[in-house]
């Protein structure tokens, strides 16, 4: 039949048959309605469905799964057959009720902290629904859960987050609908393990002081067991209050990373003691002690080099001395004369941090100091040295023992003569009158009288008055000293120049350079230089570069081209005034003699040497090479030197050396350029005399091969006999076996044999080229 209809109960086993024949033998499959295609020796576990070998479907257990329609189809190379049955499962009242067909195992392990997965699916008609029952004896289903980590999904599975010990127990999956129940009942361990510190051999720990202190605990547990530290105060740290850094107390300093290690730095003798680590769980508590011990070194002066510390006289000075160790070390100073100095006083104070302060310090203040730091380890000392720093008197800006000044007054009039004395300290001045009577500063007298800043003031002159003084300045730097030739007359003559009235002169950039002004009269004329700017200078003054000496010549210091212009010389007294004007113009840059109206030149191998002369001496002298290298004077590079005269000298010159030559002056006002050009006379060698092509010589006659050659540098001359052996033509001559070679060139065979027959060669070479001659000897 192509289709048939099969009813059967629930339960029943069925064989459908499904036998073909042909040429060839076909091949049988079964299909189903939902598209599911079945083979030979096929097993469909799910259907409990087999198809045999035969061809014959076979089903198990037939439940209402089973029903629908199946198709056997038959197919070969020349055609298809198909027959189809429609089987209808006839259901019993004990298959509807609710069935639980698959759960979890009976006893399931899960790890604290971790997902609990139970499945329970159940069958039957109407669909049952299924509800667990929790150890509690507390019911969750898929509609209600009382836990929120507690799911039931609508498959019938349960699901449970972050298990604990309370999760433990018997759970109860229970399918109900109207027509029964079932139930499967499941038992949960939850796996734990009590908190356990590793590697508890570390008892006892030395810390150098200052250093890091740094404990480990490694615990292992389940759950997880968290870390504590107990100081040795009994304060408690962990992990979380390591990012409480706001807080001042000292346990804020210790951290605890989550690895249960315990940290601190720049570990005092505070910290020494006992450290206890606890590793707690919900399953338990284990502990283990660290007896820490610092361990201090004696104490350390910071930056103990050796220093030197110079200070202004009056000043105060700081000497610093900074020291770490523990316990804390206390700061003793010594001074000079190595005794203690006291941590206050009026003239020393000792800073907390060891700074010693010197106040208003004195020339006796100078010398060693010496830092000592102490405590109960041991000790560390610094030396450091104080240098005051005075500076020598000056009389009116001038250093120096003695100066000399001549002043002519009138009779009858007021003379102040300065002497303005300036140092550190301040320096004493005093006035020294003839007969050894002394006059300090300041002193107020009927006559004279000597001001606080050194002027002496003098009223009412008097021929008497003529005299030499000297006014002194004193301080701990030394002593400097103004002679003043003091002469007072009643008889005037006008001033009177000794030098011409004018003066042109050249600035020398850099050299120093002295305007002469001198004047005579009666009373002796007081001198005034009037520089270019309009500036005056008295008689002894100093003004940046400008001096004006007391003999009236003006001193310029290293002056440069800025310093041009016209100074002015001004000679006065009561009889008149004399002028004398000196230009001083900016100097020219330098021009050199050009001896060369030809390119020099000379020949290779020979020394060489170009000149290059200035009309004025050159700040700078260079050459430049051929090759762009540049030497200054005086200066040597391999063959080539610059003499100190600015002569260039070149050591056997070759060919490489051709080219130009520049040589270059310079000055503050500009520079000149000298181009020479050098050749270098050179040419390949030539052979002027040299052996025919054929030579002919009788065995045992000597016979002489010539070559003579020409060229610059002169040529090597070698021969190559018919052996390929080389031989050099020399300055003296040389045998080689029955060869002779002449210095000329000459190759002379004495005694010739047969086997001297052969080929040979003359070569001329040098740098420039080679030449070459040759000829056949035949030996008959």
């Amino acid at each position: 039949m192509k289709n048939e209809n099969i009813t059967l109960p629930e339960g029943s086993t069925v064989y459908l048959n499904c036998s073909a024949r042909g040429v060839p033998p076909p091949t049988i499959s079964w299909s189903m309605s939902n598209g599911v295609q079945l083979r030979s020796s096929e097993f469909v576990s799910g259907l409990n469905l087999f198809v045999f070998n035969n061809g014959t479907l076979y089903i198990r257990g037939l439940s209402p799964a089973n029903a629908g329609k199946y198709e056997c189809t038959a197919t070969n190379t020349l055609g298809i057959s198909s027959r189809a049955v429609n089987l209808t499962v006839k259901r019993s009242i004990a298959s509807a009720r609710a069935r639980i067909t698959s759960s979890s195992p009976q006893k399931t392990d899960v790890i604290y902290g971790g997902k609990l997965q139970l499945d329970c699916v159940a069958s039957g008609d109407p669909e049952p629904r299924v509800i667990w029952r929790t150890p509690s004896k507390k019911l969750v289903d898929a509609h209600y859960s009382y836990d929120p980590r507690i799911k039931v999904f609508a498959n019938g599975s349960l699901s449970l987050h972050s298990v604990t010990e309370k999760d433990e127990g018997d759970y109860l999956c229970a399918a109900h609908n109207k027509m029964g129940d079932d139930y499967a009942p499941l038992k949960v361990s939850i796996l734990t393990k009590p908190a356990k510190i590793e590697q508890k051999t570390q008892i006892n720990q030395k810390v150098m002081y200052g250093g890091n202190l740094k404990v480990d605990c490694v615990a292992s547990g389940l759950p997880n067991p968290k870390i504590q530290w107990a100081l040795p105060d009994g304060t408690m740290v962990n992990s979380i209050m390591k990012s409480d850094s706001s807080s001042n107390s000292p346990s804020s300093r210790y951290v605890v990373f989550d690895n249960g290690t315990l940290f601190f730095n720049d570990v005092g003798m505070h910290e020494e003691g006992d450290y206890t680590c606890y590793a707690e769980n919900q399953i338990g508590k284990d502990e283990m002690k660290v007896h820490v011990k610092v361990v201090a070194d004696v104490p350390v002066i910071r930056n103990k080099s050796f220093e030197v510390i110079r200070v202004m006289y009056g000043d105060s000075a700081s000497l610093k001395c900074s020291a770490k160790g523990e316990p804390n070390p206390d700061i003793l100073w010594f001074s000079t004369t190595n005794r203690a100095i006291p941590s206050a006083s009026e003239k020393y104070l000792i800073h907390n941090d060891g700074t010693l302060v010197i106040q208003k310090v004195q020339r006796f203040d100078g010398g060693n100091y010496t830092c000592l730091a102490r405590n109960s380890a041991g000790q560390d000392h610094k030396v450091s040295r104080l240098e005051i720093l005075v500076s020598p008197p000056a009389i009116n800006g001038l250093r120096g023992f003695t100066n000399t000044l001549k002043i002519s007054a009138m009779k009858n009039q007021r003379k102040l003569i300065r002497c303005d004395a300036s140092g550190m300290p301040v320096p004493h001045v005093l006035w020294v009158f003839p007969e050894n009577v002394i006059l300090p500063a300041p002193y107020y007298g009927s006559r004279m009288t000597v001001h606080r800043n050194g002027t002496l003031d003098i009223h009412s002159l008097r021929v008497t008055d003529t005299a030499k003084l000297t006014c002194i300045a004193r301080n701990e730097g030394g002593e400097a000293r103004l002679l003043v030739q003091l002469d007072v007359t009643d008889v005037i003559e006008k001033p009177k120049l000794k030098s011409p009235k004018t003066e042109s002169l050249s600035i020398t950039v850099g050299r120093t350079m002295m305007l002469n002004c001198s004047v005579e009269g009666t009373p002796a004329p007081q001198l005034t230089w009037i520089l270019p700017s309009g500036s005056p200078l008295m008689s002894g003054s100093q003004f940046n570069k400008f001096f004006h000496r007391s003999d009236g010549i003006l001193v310029i210091t290293n002056p440069a081209v800025s310093e041009a212009g016209t100074y002015r010389c001004l000679g006065r007294n009561a009889g008149g005034l004399a002028e004398r004007t000196v230009v001083l113009t900016p100097g020219r840059k330098p021009e050199i003699n050009n001896r060369y109206n030809s390119p020099v030149s000379v020949v290779n191998g020979e020394n060489l040497q170009l000149h290059c002369l200035s009309t004025s001496d050159p700040v700078r002298l260079t050459w430049t090479l051929p090759s762009g290298v540049v030497l200054n004077r005086p200066q040597r590079a391999g063959r080539y030197a610059v003499l100190p005269n600015g002569t260039l000298s070149i050591q056997q010159a070759s060919l490489y050396d051709r080219g130009s030559y520049t040589c270059r002056a310079a000055n503050e006002y500009g520079s000149s350029l000298l181009t020479i050009p050098v050749t270098i006379i050179a040419y390949s060698p030539r052979i002027s005399s040299g052996p025919p092509p054929t030579t002919y010589a009788r065995r045992g006659v000597a016979v002489q091969l010539n070559c003579v050659a020409t060229g610059i540098p002169k040529a090597e001359v070698a021969w190559e006999t018919p052996d390929r052996t080389r031989l050099i033509v020399s300055t003296q001559p040389r045998l080689f076996g029955n060869k002779y070679i002449h210095p000329l060139g000459f190759l002379i065979i004495q005694n010739p044999m047969p086997k001297d027959t052969g080929f040979y060669r003359c070569t001329a070479r040098n740098v420039i080229g080679v030449d070459s001659k040759g000829t056949y000897l035949h030996v008959y």
